[in-house]
């Protein structure tokens, strides 16, 4: 789960791509790391908030969520930045989750409320599967979100 909340990190950073080797991953890492324990804050853009929609409310998006709640400061003071959940799409929103939403954060059924949404700057698809994964990916890129 760290790996995948650094490569989040560094992508916002413009550090890495989707098709970034493993080895190119731990050195974002390493750099990401080191740059928090600096008194240098890092840019990522001109906004105060970063906002996050994810594909897949199971174990994987409820653990990032939770850790995005439990790390928020951690996160601002390595990006300068808030980090806010806005969405999570899951296939079945009667169904219960086992994580707390954050407070603005509304769980919806169709990738478009997300991919259609201006204002999320950054999609993270942990839905799992192939198919819709990669439709939600292809998404998200045509829609310029990161």
């Amino acid at each position: 789960m760290n790996l995948q909340i650094a490569y989040i990190a560094a992508a916002a950073l413009g550090r890495v791509s989707a098709f970034t080797s493993p080895s190119t991953i731990s050195t974002a890492r390493q750099t990401i790391f080191r740059s928090a324990s600096s008194s240098t804050t890092l840019n990522m853009s001109s906004e105060d908030t970063i906002t996050l929609g994810i594909f897949g409310g199971g174990t994987v998006g409820g653990g990032i969520v939770e850790i995005l709640s439990n790390k928020a400061d951690y996160f601002k003071q390595l990006t300068g930045k808030s980090i806010e959940v806005k969405k999570v799409c899951v296939r079945d929103a009667s169904k219960p989750r086992d994580f707390t939403l954050p407070e603005g954060c509304s769980i919806v059924t169709s990738y478009d409320d997300i991919l259609n949404d201006d204002s999320i700057d950054v999609a993270v698809e942990v839905m799992g599967g192939t198919t819709d994964a990669k439709d939600v990916v292809v998404g998200a890129l045509t829609n310029g979100k990161s």
